[in-house]
């Protein structure tokens, strides 16, 4: 159903899988029923689809040194809300948003954190809870699988000392892009070295961990970036500290790799359009998210394979992630029908990659337009007015120069 963009229900998703594994058994097969699916669908736990994500990680097997950063298995952190069906039992497990003037949406909305290697593109996990839960404990409870020695890249609302000191006491790294102007959510050490002028500085920092009530010290590095579209500095604080191994340049290069994280919610979302859910119960949904990133995690290891067998220059033409998908869903039958000594899963490869191969595009990195808020006009206009003209006055005086 995934593969097929969740664009078909259970009675034409079933027509399609059971008319497609006749042709390659040689033998007529009826397709199941939507309550026969639906029924099947209640006694299996959405952990079977967790376990398929976390089996389908090419990190499990070990990942070569150039898919890593300096040794760490890097990986972009952010989280985003889906819209689930109001049924009763997703009533009582998801919250309905309160966009102004007390008023409720209709729907209720979840919170999906998620990782995703920077160098695969590969998802490689997600945790999901109610919208009203906060980012960074799920973030904690994330990392908690994770391996000391792992990295990972956080946006602007996940960072904070508790995040800090759970890094810390994982014995992981973090890079963390930390709010850098106003009295208000701003550190004042963050803001003592803005003030500072420099490049990049060492603090130590105390920190309370609040369930032992026991005070941490732990050193962490500030890092002064670019500016950003609107003219404010932006600052990373990270707990890697030898300036010699990660320099600067490295850091603020690597950060802008976190981005993948966004395009993964874009795919998720736009191509295989995720919340168009069928299931209306809260195992369904949570099978329908983790089979969503499943599907999107073969993708993209499909897509790696392509580029190692090739050396394919990940900076020129890249194969299409749309096309990747659709050979990922012509071949899944044959994929399951696959029977040892039948069929030679280095053909059953080579076939796939071949189909990858054939629609490619060509890379242009950097953004041409601002980035705006896609919440609600009525709350956003002003800003995003603000954030537009901006933008346009910056690139007619680039233009000027």
């Amino acid at each position: 159903m995934v593969c097929e963009r969740n664009g078909n229900g259970y009675d034409i998703a079933s027509q399609n899988f059971f008319s497609g594994l006749s042709r390659h058994l040689d033998e007529v097969l009826d397709p199941a029923r939507r309550q026969s699916v639906g029924e099947a669908r209640a006694k299996l736990s959405w952990k079977a689809f967790e376990f398929l994500l976390e089996r389908a990680n090419l990190e499990s097997d070990g990942l070569p040194k150039h898919l890593k950063f300096r040794g760490h298995v890097t990986r972009a952190i952010d989280s985003t809300t889906f819209y689930t069906p109001a049924s009763k039992e997703l009533l009582q497990r998801f919250s309905r948003r309160k966009p102004g003037a007390g008023s409720r949406t209709h729907y209720p909305y979840c919170l999906c954190l998620s990782a995703i290697n920077v160098y695969t593109g590969q998802p490689t996990g997600a945790v999901v809870d109610d919208y009203l839960v906060s980012e960074r404990a799920l973030l904690i409870r994330m990392i908690q699988g994770f391996a000391p020695g792992d990295l990972a890249l956080l946006d602007r609302g996940l960072g904070g000392g508790p995040v800090y000191l759970q890094f810390h006491l994982s014995q992981q790294f973090f890079i963390h892009r930390t709010k850098s102007t106003g009295k208000r959510g701003t550190a004042t050490w963050v803001r003592e070295f803005v003030a500072s002028g420099k490049k990049q500085k060492i603090v130590q920092l105390t920190i309370q961990n609040k369930i032992t009530a026991k005070a941490h010290k732990m050193k962490v590095r500030l890092i002064l970036g670019p500016e950003d579209s609107e003219g404010k500095p932006i600052v990373f604080v990270t707990n890697l500290l030898n300036p010699n191994r990660y320099t600067r340049d490295d850091i603020i290069s690597l950060y802008c790799k976190r981005w993948k994280i966004e395009t993964l919610y874009g795919r998720v979302k736009n191509l295989l359009n995720i919340e168009k859910f069928h299931a209306r119960s809260h195992n369904g949904v949570l099978q329908e998210i983790f089979s969503n990133f499943l599907v999107l995690s073969l993708t993209a290891a499909a897509l790696v394979a392509l580029a190692e067998k090739d050396g394919v220059d990940l900076r020129g033409k890249l194969p299409s992630f749309k096309n990747a998908t659709e050979v990922v869903r012509r071949n899944l039958l044959r994929i399951v029908v696959a029977r040892p000594g039948k069929t030679c899963p280095r053909e059953l490869l080579d076939q796939i990659l071949r189909e990858v191969r054939l629609v490619t595009y060509t890379v242009r990195p950097g953004r041409s337009f601002p980035r705006v808020s896609m919440q609600p006009v009525a709350t956003w206009s002003n800003g995003r007015r603000l954030r537009i003209a901006t933008y346009k006055k910056n690139q007619e005086a680039k233009s000027l120069t």
